[in-house]
């Protein structure tokens, strides 16, 4: 396993920064990001970025959107809208979603919309070349539903019912499932593999053998020692491991259709596109990769030979793409690197029930930062801390109000209460840090960046750093003591509440973002209005209407 960025104690200079590339999986373009998007992969990256960059070291992330996925060709037949337009609308608003909680990537593109798709395309292409070059695909015939959705005229890859068209009895588990895979037990399988299949469009009149391209990775336990040098964690490896076990090293790359990046051999029998969920899945992050790279003058984070360190991140429904199909397509050629880690999370339901896009059981991102006077910096403190790491979480809308209303109403009194003190000092008066405070303030940030450990990411786990130092603060703090409370908190809270924190930071005299290695550096100046916590408290009835049922999609 490669070693994770050291985090040097705080105050000390990281005299050895790495390069860090962070890519999540891309979001399917059918429908906005809602929060359970939010809570899970997106600002657990976000989180996680900000805290390398505080620690000094070079990090760059990028994020797509899936256009040729295709559930959106589900919801584009049934608004009678171009598949392509529906998706880039869709991006549109998956980017103002996320950037409305301060969730930002260097660069976030619709690899399938305009100048991008010959990107998207070139970059595909390599990638299925390489594998090919290197002896890792396998064409067979696999058995594919067909309904009777379409007539006589329908072109043959529009007529197979899979993907979103899909309905069926998990082989595995026995929970209700659709297109490949199943969302309750991770498990990936073919059509002809699941129970009781039925179209959600017709009728499934036939069963037709259909070429495509499947991975193959011949060297035994290569899949299973590249998690383990992911530092995957044990639960997610073993629903890899259950899938190995019945299926091998293997796994569909190809599928067959007409809206998606084509790739040709004189091998199949019908017109095979990327499957969204092994190759294109990784071609998504390998277009970032080349994309970062043409902004940054140097090679690609992806590949072999680079030495940034990977990142990706993704929910548990994506167990399988990620472990086998991602990882997979890098092992099994020459050309691009694996991941050096991949950190997964469970669902977060809301009010007990799995956030849906497709039912609109959701709280949408947008909807939600759109309320009047919110403070989306407490927000993401409560996000944060019901982020599905180790299980499913639940979303309770009354809990999730009470918490925030109680995490301003500490914040804001603590804030003004120091930032009063130090507005008081003459103009000339020199700050410095008290040593007792210090003390606690280097335990604090010892106890956060281990729950940001690359090793073991705990993002649910870092607001209680913020909410210790909320409450060392005495009831009458001397100037030397509302400084270092200031600084301090600006440095443990900025992964989580980047507005407040980079307000006080740039206030107390400090440059760019705040820095472990400048907690001990007081400056004098202080300049432009005293930085005060937005927002305002919560009530059921600001929240009402973004509950599902009340917010069009």
């Amino acid at each position: 396993m490669r070693r994770s960025p050291i985090i040097t104690p705080l105050s000390v200079a990281n005299t050895n920064p790495a390069d860090v590339y962070i890519s999540p999986v891309n979001l399917t373009a059918n429908g906005r990001a809602h929060l359970g998007h939010a809570a899970g992969p997106f600002l657990r990256m976000d989180v996680v970025q900000r805290h390398l960059k505080r620690a000094g070291h070079h990090v760059r992330s990028g994020l797509t959107t899936d256009g040729f996925e295709n559930h959106v060709l589900v919801r584009a037949a049934r608004e009678n809208i171009d598949p392509s337009d529906l998706a880039h609308g869709f991006h549109v608003g998956i980017a103002h979603d996320l950037a409305s909680l301060g969730i930002v990537f260097d660069h976030f593109d619709d690899p399938a919309h305009g100048k991008n798709l010959q990107r998207f395309s070139n970059v595909s292409h390599a990638l299925m070349d390489a594998l090919s070059a290197a002896g890792s695909l396998e064409f067979r015939a696999a058995r594919l539903p067909v309904d009777d959705a379409g007539s006589a005229l329908t072109p043959t890859e529009e007529r197979f019912c899979i993907g979103g068209w899909f309905g069926a009895t998990c082989p595995v588990c026995e929970a209700s499932a659709g297109s490949f895979f199943c969302e309750q037990c991770g498990d990936h399988f073919e059509p002809d593999e699941a129970r009781n299949p039925v179209s959600r469009r017709g009728r499934i009149v036939e069963w037709t053998d259909n070429i495509s391209a499947f991975l193959s990775i011949t060297r035994n336990d290569q899949l299973v020692r590249a998690w383990d040098d992911a530092a995957i964690e044990p639960g997610f490896v073993e629903i890899g491991r259950r899938y190995i076990a019945r299926k091998g090293q293997r796994m569909r790359l190809t599928v067959p259709g007409l809206h998606g990046l084509a790739w040709n051999s004189q091998q199949f029998n019908t017109r095979q596109i990327l499957f969204s969920y092994s190759s294109l899945l990784y071609a998504h992050s390998l277009y970032c990769g080349h994309k970062d790279a043409e902004a940054s003058g140097t090679p690609s984070a992806f590949a072999r030979n680079s030495d940034t360190f990977l990142i990706g991140a993704t929910g548990i429904d994506n167990t399988i793409p990620m472990l086998v199909g991602v990882t997979g397509c890098a092992l099994g050629q020459e050309s691009f690197r694996q991941f050096d880690r991949i950190f997964f999370n469970h669902f977060l339901r809301l009010n007990g029930s799995k956030f849906s896009t497709s039912r609109g059981h959701v709280i949408w991102a947008g909807e939600i930062a759109q309320v009047p006077d919110i403070c989306i910096d407490i927000l993401r403190v409560c996000l944060s801390e019901i982020c599905p790491e180790e299980a499913e979480t639940d979303l309770i809308p009354k809990q999730l109000i009470d918490r925030y209303n109680a995490i301003l109403d500490k914040s804001a009194v603590v804030i003004n209460r120091c930032t009063d003190i130090i507005k008081a000092m003459p103009a000339s008066a020199a700050c410095h840090v008290d040593d007792a405070m210090m003390i606690t303030l280097n335990r604090l940030y010892s106890q956060q960046s281990a729950a940001l450990s690359l090793d073991h990411l705990r993002v649910s786990h870092a607001s209680r750093s913020v909410t210790e130092w909320l409450d060392c603060l005495d009831s009458n703090p001397n100037h030397q003591i509302a400084y270092t409370w200031l600084m301090g908190f600006s440095i443990l809270g900025w992964p989580l509440m980047p507005r407040i924190t980079e307000a006080l930071w740039h206030w107390l005299g400090h440059e760019g973002h705040p820095l472990a290695a400048c907690a001990t550096r007081p400056s004098s100046e202080r300049s432009g209005s005293v930085p005060r916590i937005d927002g305002r408290s919560l009530t059921a009835a600001d929240i009402d209407p973004c509950l599902p049922g009340k917010v069009v999609q």
